[in-house]
């Protein structure tokens, strides 16, 4: 369809809703008369049902607005964790990189083995907690496997 066409089309078919809105507005101001609720609830439904029934659909609808949230969160957290780890595994393999030379003298040899022993133990922290962040953003945010 042709542009030009398509904005003529759709421009009747908005002239033609606001022409049908005018005159119901109209005939509504016209015939004034009491002001009613369009639910009317009968008195022998069980009103304990509806409430339960409110209750649940509430409920889904917050899972369904917090969830996606709380996954997002919850990957964000493992990747800043894994973050604030790395940096630690940067500083002692420094601090190892600059002692590797006096390690067979006395005190350093000490120092060297904490050193080393730290960056392993923080890039293993900081590598499991990527790996986490990767597997739980692999997850859905209702816990099952996306495809």
């Amino acid at each position: 369809m042709e542009p030009r066409r398509l904005g003529r089309t759709l421009g009747i078919g908005v002239r033609v809703a606001s022409n049908m809105l005018r005159d119901r507005v109209e005939r509504a101001a016209a015939n004034p008369g009491p002001v009613t609720s369009s639910i009317r609830v009968p008195p022998t439904q069980n009103v304990g049902k509806r409430v339960a029934s409110v209750k649940k659909g509430v409920r889904a609808f917050g899972q369904a607005l917090w969830t996606p949230f709380g996954h997002a969160g919850g990957v964000l957290w493992l990747e800043i964790t894994g973050l604030f780890f790395a940096l630690f595994t940067v500083f002692f393999v420094q601090s190892v990189y600059r002692v590797r030379g006096d390690w067979r003298a006395g005190p350093e040899h000490a120092h060297l083995a904490l050193y080393a022993f730290l960056a392993l133990a923080f890039g293993w922290f900081s590598a499991s907690s990527f790996l986490r962040a990767y597997r739980k953003s692999k997850r859905g945010p209702g816990g099952s496997r996306k495809r």
